[in-house]
């Protein structure tokens, strides 16, 4: 029973082993097995099999005939664990053990049996290389027979721990590789999921200022038109006005005319002049001074005996024959017959005005007669470097301004308007080398329209220059 066993497990793993095989190769060796069993006879086994013949023993006593192999097996030899294969070799046909006929009573079956002579497919030809595979086969051993009983080794395929420690560590490299490339690709997709938030959030507040910008720039455009619309109004006030002024300089003998547009010649200013003494000659005799008015003397002395112009035009100094601008603390601004006449700030050379040069910690008052107004031969160039300030005042202190190298005609002129019988203050903190030119004409203070009432609007009012 024993002997059955063995001999029943044998031949299923080579029939196992020829079903796989078979197919791939058609050219491997079958050697088919009788069906009709060999004569009867007792088998002895020898105690060293010769290398060209494997031993059949029949279950029932039979004689064991030895078949002949192209391949002499060794006893309990084994294929070199770890041997390999090239991707694409063909092993030879035929070069494999076959396994004799096996008769078990009067039911013999031929199994045909072929080991180790299949081909080797060498796998895809439009792919790289195959990797070297590590195969070993089942090796059987001679058997070992004892009366009617025979034994068969099998020796069974195992791993080479070599090259699997070699693989395994391989693996654990290529598996620690990942772990780090997978914590690189989480840093870096969190990196870029942060700064894609961020440029999210910088286009979300870009877009609020864009809408908010485009809602002034919607507000502003709204106040245009209500500013054009308030300039049209006034222009076609300014028309009506205009035309009324005009209507009313045609008959110069009606009641408007005489008292409001009416030109006026200012009355001199009263001075009492200082009688000369008597003793010695007068310095007024060697001192050239502009002609005055009539009923007043070139040139004067004062409490010192100092003579000085009488008439000097605009705001120049009578102690220096009117070659320089004056600066105390309360010039006198003279005009001509013309009711004209030309402020310069204090340090204008009137030979070389490039030469002017304001000095420093000046304080010069001027006080104006009359009301006037200026021309677009203005220039406040002493005002650019801020060491100058030019102050317009009114005659009671209630009423003061400051203008700048910007300021406009209109806005000078409207200022002026302000500031009947007012002041002009020029101070300066340090010298400066330039000059201011403001020519002043005296005008009727009735030509000014004192009766048009103040207007609430305050776009006509600026308009207007009230």
């Amino acid at each position: 029973m024993k002997f059955r066993f063995a001999l029943l497990v044998g031949l299923l793993l080579a029939a196992s082993i020829q079903a796989d095989l078979v197919d791939d190769s058609s050219s491997s060796t079958t050697t088919e097995l009788p069906t009709t069993p060999p004569a009867t006879s007792t088998a002895t086994p020898p105690e060293t099999s010769p290398p060209t013949s494997t031993a059949t023993a029949p279950a029932d006593g039979t004689t064991a005939t030895p078949v002949t192999t192209d391949t002499p097996p060794t006893d309990a030899s084994t294929a070199s664990p770890g041997s390999t294969v090239s991707p694409g070799s063909t092993a030879s046909p035929g070069t494999g053990t076959t396994v004799p006929p096996v008769t078990g009573g009067s039911d013999a079956t031929t199994v045909p049996v072929t080991v180790g002579g299949s081909t080797v497919s060498s796998g895809p030809t439009t792919t790289g290389p195959l990797p070297n595979v590590t195969y070993s086969l089942v090796q059987f051993g001679l058997p070992v027979c004892v009366d009617a009983t025979c034994t068969y080794e099998i020796q069974a395929p195992t791993n080479n721990q070599a090259v699997l420690a070699t693989d395994q560590s391989l693996v654990s490299d290529e598996r620690s590789q990942f772990a780090g490339l997978q914590v690189q690709a989480d840093e870096k997709d969190s990196r870029v999921k942060q700064a894609n938030d961020d440029a999210a959030a910088k286009i979300a507040t870009l877009q609020k200022l864009m809408d908010s910008i485009q809602s002034q720039l919607d507000s502003i455009k709204s106040n245009i038109v209500v500013i054009q619309n308030q300039q049209n109004d006034a222009s076609a006030t300014m028309s009506l006005v205009e035309n009324f002024i005009t209507d009313i300089g045609k008959s110069q003998d009606n009641c408007l005319y005489q008292r409001c547009l009416k030109p006026t010649t200012p009355a001199p200013p009263t001075t009492t002049p200082t009688p000369a003494p008597t003793t010695t000659p007068s310095p007024c005799l060697t001192f050239d001074c502009p002609d005055a008015t009539a009923d007043q003397p070139k040139c004067t002395l004062d409490n010192s005996n100092k003579p000085f112009c009488n008439y000097c035009p605009g705001n120049m100094d009578g102690y220096t024959r009117c070659q320089t601008v004056a600066c105390t603390s309360g010039t006198l601004f003279h005009v001509d017959s013309s009711g004209n006449g030309t402020w310069y700030s204090a340090g204008y050379n009137p030979t070389s005005p490039g030469n002017s040069t304001v000095p420093a910690n000046a304080n010069c008052v001027y006080n104006l007669k009359g009301k006037f107004q200026t021309d677009n031969t203005m220039s406040l160039a002493c005002l650019t470097s801020t060491k100058v300030t030019l102050t317009f005042s009114s005659s009671d202190g209630g009423y003061s301004q400051i203008v700048n190298s910007g300021t406009s005609l209109r806005s000078l002129n409207s200022l002026l308007g302000k500031i009947p019988d007012g002041t002009i203050t020029l101070t300066s903190t340090a010298s400066d080398q330039s000059f201011c030119v403001i020519p002043l004409i005296q005008v009727p203070s009735s030509a000014m329209l004192d009766e048009i009432p103040e207007k609430k609007n305050g776009f006509f009012s600026w308009l207007m220059g009230y």
